[in-house]
């Protein structure tokens, strides 16, 4: 701004006459800037528009791909699984024939020889 006013004072001319100068002879560049910058835009956004067409049909791929992939592991699994389920079953079968055929027998308990049995002889002491 002051640049601006110092050369006001010395030309005689008013400030919005010189930036009304310095602008004119800037048009032809100023153009070509407004014409690169638009182009640059609409670019991006065709780029922009692509890239996510492109990315949802990417995804699209991959998923069909997975399904079909899940697909194939659980055909061939499905036999493993069952049979695991069948020895879980089975497993849990024996448990329960364990606990109501009465199972495993009690540990005994302490025999009555050693119920409150307490020694009756005193500690030697020895005297220094």
């Amino acid at each position: 701004m002051a640049r601006l006013k110092r050369l006001s004072e010395l030309t005689g001319n008013s400030q919005s006459a010189l930036i009304a100068e310095l602008l004119q002879g800037a048009v032809p560049v100023m153009d070509r800037l407004i014409t690169l910058m638009e182009a640059a835009q609409g670019v991006r956004a065709e780029l922009s528009g692509e890239l996510v067409a492109d990315m949802e049909a990417a995804q699209a791929r991959v998923e069909a791909q997975l399904g079909l992939a899940l697909e194939d592991f659980d055909q061939i699994n499905a036999s493993l699984v069952e049979d695991a389920e069948k020895v879980k079953r089975r497993s849990a079968d024996v448990g329960m024939r364990k606990r109501a055929g009465g199972g495993a027998p009690a540990p005994a308990s302490t025999p009555m020889s050693n119920r409150g049995v307490r020694s009756t002889k005193k500690p030697h002491r020895t005297v220094p």
